[in-house]
C-alpha cells in the first residue's frame, strides 16, 4: 500500500481519503482507529482483535475476552457477556497478538487466565475449565503442565 502524507498548516481539519478496490475488515477497522482517534490511541487499537458478528466488524479488547476456539473449522470468540464473534486469523496468529495472560488449553482453544472461574479435574488426567461467562471446556494433557505453570499451580 503506498501512503502520502501532506502537511498543510491552512487546513483546518484533517481528512484521510482510502482508495481501496474492495471493503475488508482489516480496512473497516483502521477507519475506526481514524474516526476514534480523540479517545484512543492507535497504540490501544493495535492490541484489539478484529471480530465478525451479522455482517458487522467489531473490534474486541482482549480483557473482555474469555475464549477463543475453533468450532466447526471457524474460530469463535466468546466474549465476558458470553456473544460470539467469528475471527479471521488462526487460533496461533491470534494468540501471538494476545497479552501473555492468554495461554492455549488444547490445539482448538484459547483461554484468558485472568476471567477464569474454576477448574476441576476430568477424566483422563485432563481439566475441565469454566469461564466466568459460563463457557467451558477441557484442558488437554498436551497443554495442561504450561497452563499450571502460567498459573503456579
Amino acid at each position: 500500500m503506498r501512503v502520502e502524507i501532506e502537511v498543510n498548516p491552512d487546513i483546518t481539519e484533517e481528512t484521510a481519503i482510502l482508495r481501496v478496490p474492495k471493503m475488508t475488515s482489516e480496512l473497516m477497522a483502521l477507519v475506526e482507529i481514524l474516526e476514534d482517534g480523540n479517545r484512543h490511541s492507535i497504540k490501544d487499537k493495535s492490541s484489539m482483535l478484529v471480530a465478525k458478528k451479522d455482517d458487522k466488524v467489531f473490534l474486541i479488547e482482549p480483557d473482555k475476552v474469555d475464549i477463543i476456539r475453533s468450532e466447526g473449522g471457524k474460530i469463535v470468540l466468546y466474549d465476558h457477556k458470553k456473544k460470539e464473534y467469528m475471527l479471521t486469523k488462526s487460533l496461533g496468529e491470534i494468540l501471538e497478538q494476545l497479552p501473555n495472560h492468554f495461554v492455549r488449553i488444547s490445539k482448538s482453544a484459547i483461554v484468558n487466565t485472568s476471567r477464569v472461574d474454576y477448574l476441576s479435574n476430568s477424566f483422563d488426567r485432563t481439566m475441565y475449565i469454566i469461564m466466568e461467562n459460563g463457557v467451558h471446556d477441557y484442558i488437554t494433557r498436551k497443554y495442561l503442565g504450561g497452563f499450571k505453570e502460567r498459573l503456579g499451580i
